[in-house]
């Protein structure tokens, strides 16, 4: 049965997680590390490179690599690569679609749900924006949660019938 991820799309690194026996776990990309940068390369022979290999191309590249989109997501900010104007929601999506294949690479299953993290300060623009990213990335986001909220919920996952205040700081 496919599962649903947590995606943290984050503005200089991307994680996404899975929950595993009720406990969360932090899905490796296929480079093995644990967070993916969130860059965006076009190569001049039309390759779109996202995470580690996008980074590391920007040295000689850095006309047609995008990083920190997360800053323009809600906006009418495009980028022009080749005669085409990328918006902020087809950019991020190249980084949910690679955490994404992740996931499925992880599981052994195909991933069709998301629930993506984003600042507390992200307006209703931004917060559509960012549903927008995950539809095109072929993710049905069955939520869009403030990261304080998020880091509130998952301590209180093993807390039951804890009656507590809990103060988190993003």
């Amino acid at each position: 049965m496919p599962k649903a991820v947590g995606i943290d799309l984050g503005t200089t690194n991307s994680v996404v997680s899975v929950l595993e026996g009720g406990e969360p776990t932090v899905i490796p990309n296929a480079e093995g590390g644990r967070t993916t940068p969130s860059v965006v390369g076009f190569t001049k022979s039309g390759e779109v490179l996202v995470g580690e290999v996008a980074k590391r191309q920007a040295i000689t590249n850095p006309e047609r690599t995008i990083r920190s989109v997360k800053r323009h997501v809600g906006t009418s900010w495009t980028v022009d690569i080749d005669g085409k104007a990328y918006t902020p929601q087809e950019i991020s999506a190249r980084i949910l679609q690679k955490l994404k294949r992740d996931a499925e690479a992880f599981l052994g299953d195909t991933v069709t749900q998301a629930v993506i993290t984003v600042p507390a300060y992200f307006d209703d623009s931004q917060r559509t924006a960012t549903k927008e990213a995950g539809q095109i990335a072929g993710l049905e986001v069955l939520r869009i949660i403030n990261e304080p909220t998020a880091a509130a919920l998952a301590y209180g996952l093993d807390r039951e019938g804890a009656d507590e205040t809990v103060l988190v700081f993003d």
